[in-house]
C-alpha cells in the first residue's frame, strides 16, 4: 500500500473537489441510484506503491502503455453520488497501474480491511486517461453522468449524428463556443462497462473533452472535477434549451451560420473546425 495519505493536503483537496462535484451531480438528477462515476490521475500527488503482500495485479483486459506506473483515484463500484458528497474518501480508492500498463493493484482505500472494487466503467476511464496522456492534455479529472436533456436528444436518430447535434447545440447556446470550443464527440451505443466501450470512449476523446455516449450518458475531462462538471453543465444547458423550444411546439431558429462564424472567430477558431 502507498504511504499514509491522511496528511497529504493535496490529496484531500482532490477528494473535497470530488465530493462537491458528486453532490452537484446528485442535485442535478444526473446520477440516479448508483449511476455515475469519477476518476482523476493523482500521479503527481500520490507516491508510488508496491503490490500489497506481493499480490498479483488485477488485469485491465487491455494494455494501456500510457498509464504504466501511474496512480488513478476512482470511485467504487456501486457508490452513490449522494454518499460521496458526504464522505468522498469512503467511496474511492487509488489504483497503482503496473509498469507494463496491463493491470493494477489497489494502492489506497479508506478502510484497508475492506476490499475495494473500482467502478464497472473502469475500462472507459482507463482508455480516456490513456488518450489524455497521449495528447499531453492538462486534463486529469473525468466525470461520467447522465445529463437528462442531452441523453434524451441522443434518442433522436435524426439528430444524434455528431455534426448535426454539435451544430444544433452551438446554435442554441453561444457559451458552447467559449466553454466547449472542441465541440462534442458522439459515440454510438456500446454495452456499458465493456472494453469495447472503453476503446470507443478513448478514441472519441482524441480530439474532444466532452463525449456523449448515445442512449447511455456523457463524460467530460477537466483539470479538476469542477471544470469537468462545468463542461457537462454547459452542454446540457444547450440541450435543455433545444428541448424547451421543441416542447413549446416550435423548432428553434438558433444562431445563423454567420453568427456562429463570428462567434468562433472571436474565440480564435473557425466554425468549420
Amino acid at each position: 500500500m502507498t504511504g499514509d495519505l491522511r496528511e497529504n493536503r493535496d490529496f484531500w483537496r482532490v477528494l473535497a473537489d470530488l465530493g462537491e462535484t458528486a453532490g452537484l451531480l446528485w442535485q442535478k438528477g444526473w446520477a440516479e441510484a448508483n449511476a455515475g462515476n469519477l476518476s482523476r490521475d493523482v500521479t503527481d500527488i500520490v507516491p508510488a506503491a508496491g503490490a500489497p503482500g506481493g499480490a498479483a495485479a488485477t488485469p485491465f483486459g487491455a494494455r494501456f502503455p500510457e498509464l504504466a506506473g501511474r496512480r488513478l483515484l476512482v470511485t467504487a463500484a456501486g457508490s452513490r453520488m449522494r454518499d460521496l458528497a458526504r464522505e468522498p474518501d469512503a467511496g474511492c480508492g487509488v489504483l497503482q497501474c503496473t509498469d507494463d500498463g496491463t493491470g493494477y493493484h489497489v494502492a489506497w482505500r479508506a478502510e484497508p480491511a475492506v476490499p475495494f472494487t473500482p467502478t464497472s466503467e473502469l475500462p472507459s476511464h482507463l482508455a480516456i486517461h490513456a488518450t489524455l496522456c497521449r495528447r499531453r492534455s492538462p486534463c486529469g479529472a473525468l466525470v461520467h453522468a447522465h445529463p437528462m436533456e442531452l441523453l434524451a436528444l441522443s434518442h433522436d436518430s435524426g439528430l444524434a449524428a455528431e455534426g448535426r447535434l454539435g451544430r444544433a447545440l452551438r446554435a442554441m447556446h453561444p457559451e458552447m463556443a467559449v466553454a466547449v470550443p472542441g465541440g462534442l464527440a458522439v459515440v454510438p451505443y456500446v454495452l456499458p462497462g465493456t472494453v469495447a466501450q472503453g476503446v470507443a470512449a478513448g478514441a472519441a476523446m482524441e480530439a474532444h473533452d466532452v463525449a456523449l455516449w448515445v442512449k447511455h450518458g456523457a463524460v467530460a475531462a477537466g483539470r479538476d472535477f469542477a471544470e469537468a462538471f462545468d463542461l457537462l453543465d454547459t452542454v446540457n444547458a444547450a440541450a435543455r434549451m433545444l428541448l424547451l423550444c421543441r416542447s413549446a411546439g416550435y423548432e428553434p431558429e438558433g444562431l445563423s451560420d454567420a453568427a456562429l462564424e463570428e462567434l468562433w472567430r472571436s474565440q480564435g477558431r473557425s466554425a468549420a473546425g
